[in-house]
């Protein structure tokens, strides 16, 4: 059964003002740590990149302003260019009781290496964006103590004003089948459910940017991490596909008795360019069941 999901947005540009010096990329401006050990270059593509390492005793904090979003990009360092890597970090905000443990897998790239003599080998960079609260936020990024890899971060703030400091507005389904509510620490979320050869499907004017939150659902035969694909297309065509992956939540769980359990929520953006689109959220690989909410500025919605 597809699921549709009609909303018209009339949207006006939206300005910025950057805090740091640095390029806008992609939406994010990077931006440099209040406190870390040491700083590297790595030569990514023919252009050095300024990287924060990260190894064992050794601690990063950046303080951001919120609501907004916080992108870490990582890469490890490797002893040969024939690497592969399973790595973690952890992210505790002030204030927090609980860090965020960060899993990501890589191997070693030909298109970056750490600026030495010679080059070292490095994996290929992984990315983790952290939702910042509102107000003054400060973040301190850290290793388990169970691991001895060197790390190399790259920190961006989101530029992209999605909010603008506005609350945001989840975009329910014409039709309730698929409805899915799902508390944490008491607070109730809606998620839509796709499965098979479902999709959700939006209509959108942009420019817009939609926020999209995708969770996998585990059965009684799925542990640890699981992997999983979500495909969005735009007026027919593949707009883009988001490889995520994540395990069991261990603070959200179904408001109603269920046989699933609820990943950890994976983020990712859809940019909507000038005019009305129609947009497809599709699994290509639709063995599985993922739920997804769909977040835009209250801002937005009050411009039409």
């Amino acid at each position: 059964m597809v699921k549709r999901i009609s909303i018209v947005l009339l949207l006006c540009s939206m300005t910025f003002v950057a805090t740091s010096a640095q390029p806008n990329v992609r939406g994010f401006q990077f931006i440099k740590p209040v406190s870390f050990d040491r700083a590297v270059q790595v030569l990514v593509s023919g252009k050095l990149r300024d990287y924060y390492v990260l190894e064992q005793g050794t601690r990063i904090d950046v303080t951001v302003q919120g609501p907004s979003t916080l992108r870490i990009l990582s890469r490890a360092v490797l002893a040969s260019p024939s690497d592969s890597i399973e790595y973690t970090y952890l992210v505790l905000r002030k204030g927090s009781r609980k860090a965020i443990a960060v899993v990501h897998d890589s191997r070693a790239t030909a298109n970056a290496a750490l600026a030495s003599v010679p080059p070292t080998p490095v994996s290929a960079s992984r990315t983790r964006l952290i939702d910042v609260p509102r107000g003054e936020n400060t973040y301190t990024i850290y290793l388990p103590g169970n691991t001895d890899v060197r790390l190399l971060l790259r920190l961006a703030l989101d530029v992209n004003a999605f909010t603008q400091g506005t609350s945001v507005v989840a975009i329910a389904p014409d039709e309730p089948a698929g409805q899915v509510d799902l508390v944490t620490r008491e607070e109730i979320a809606t998620y839509y459910r796709v499965a098979g050869e479902e999709m959700a499907v939006l209509t959108l004017v942009g420019p817009a940017t939609l926020k999209v939150l995708s969770r996998i659902e585990f059965d009684q035969t799925m542990s640890g991490r699981q992997k999983w694909k979500a495909q969005v297309v735009e007026d027919g065509q593949i707009k883009g596909t988001y490889s995520l992956s994540a395990r069991k939540s261990e603070i959200t769980a179904y408001r109603e008795s269920s046989f699933f359990v609820p990943s950890r929520a994976e983020t990712f953006y859809v940019e909507v360019p000038r005019g009305e689109h129609r947009y497809e959220f599709r699994l290509p690989e639709n063995h599985r069941s993922v739920l997804f909410r769909f977040l835009l500025p209250r801002s937005q919605l009050e411009r039409q």
